[in-house]
């Protein structure tokens, strides 16, 4: 829930969609899960059916968790809500997430979605640079490109998961975990519900941070220079704290000169505190409890995005927006 790591171990190893989701695997909750998602297929909106096939994932993964003839029912449902919600951009994006993770890539009208109403959002551009240059199409891709680095919008598609499965499984009640679910400590069916609702979000997160990363190294030079500043702190001023964090983390390599990366330096310190500070605060390893339920956290990651929702708990905690001068950022192992 936090951007707690090495920027470019972050880079590196971002998650390829669907592949762990940590959930409980107690029987009783899965069955709920299961239930919910139906519930939420069956109003046959574009949103709910890509929310449902999100939500039916945890139990088909542990039922079939090899590849197999056999459809799936989450299949179904996002092949549903890509033939008629195409033109929501947040199906668009997984309609060609899913293509570029060898599904079905006859989604015309996602890639026309991303390439209009989505223009200046860089996530969406870098999706379809990395579909053209699958194909081999270098124009295509060298737009893509260049849309993607002109870029105004870096979308925190993590929160935007958030907010949508967080509506879908808000009502209701949820049973508890067996206990030892979360390292012995007793977790109730809400607590159960949001951390499914953060791990499920965080499994189809972030899908261009790899692009982004590895065609801007840190020694980039000239129009690519150029091009991999504007890109990156586009992502440094998204809501989404992992790409915050590696925007912040290549500008200092990008910077003109002492007094800008003195200034970036200044903004990766500020960040590693609110990191640090709301992990200890969600986890309990702060001196008190937090003051806000992990529920209503949840709710405020979906409205405002992750890194305004960490300053929101900070805030909530007495706990300064800003580290002491004499702070060290903890050292990060690998």
């Amino acid at each position: 829930m936090t951007a707690l790591g090495s920027f470019n171990a972050i880079a590196e190893s971002a998650p390829e969609p669907a592949t762990q989701v940590a959930v409980t695997d107690d029987v009783e909750f899965q069955v709920a899960l299961l239930e919910r998602a139906r519930a939420v297929a069956a109003s046959g909106q574009p949103l709910d059916l890509l929310v449902a096939s999100r939500l039916v994932l945890p139990s088909e993964l542990r039922t079939q968790p090899a590849p197999s003839t056999s459809p799936r029912q989450s299949d179904g449902w996002l092949d549903e809500a890509v033939r008629i919600g195409s033109d929501q951009p947040a199906i668009a994006r997984a309609a060609v997430t899913r293509c570029l993770g060898g599904g079905s890539c006859d989604v015309p009208a996602a890639i026309q979605t991303l390439q209009t109403r989505e223009s200046d959002e860089a996530v969406a551009q870098l999706l379809l640079w990395r579909l053209h240059v699958a194909k081999g199409d270098t124009e295509a891709a060298s737009n893509a490109w260049m849309r993607a680095t002109q870029a105004t919008r870096y979308v925190d598609d993590y929160a935007e998961g958030v907010a949508l499965m967080d509506r879908a499984t808000r009502d209701g009640q949820w049973p508890a975990p067996p206990a030892g679910f979360l390292q012995g400590k007793p977790v109730d069916g809400e607590t159960t519900r949001s951390i499914t609702v953060f791990s499920l979000a965080a499994a189809f997160w972030m899908p261009g941070l790899v692009d982004a990363h590895r065609q801007c190294p840190a020694n980039v030079v000239a129009e690519r220079r150029r091009q991999c500043r504007q890109l990156f702190t586009t992502m440094a001023d998204s809501s989404s704290t992992v790409a915050v964090s590696l925007g912040t983390a290549r500008m200092i390599d990008l910077s003109d000169g002492p007094a800008e990366r003195q200034k970036w330096e200044g903004r990766k310190r500020d960040l590693a505190w609110v990191s640090t500070r709301s992990a200890e605060l969600l986890s309990g390893e702060s001196n008190g409890a937090s003051r806000v339920s992990l529920s209503n956290y949840l709710r405020w990651v979906g409205e405002a995005g992750e890194l305004p929702a960490t300053r929101q708990l900070l805030a909530s905690n007495d706990v300064a927006a800003q580290p002491p001068a004499d702070w060290e950022p903890p050292r990060i192992t690998q």
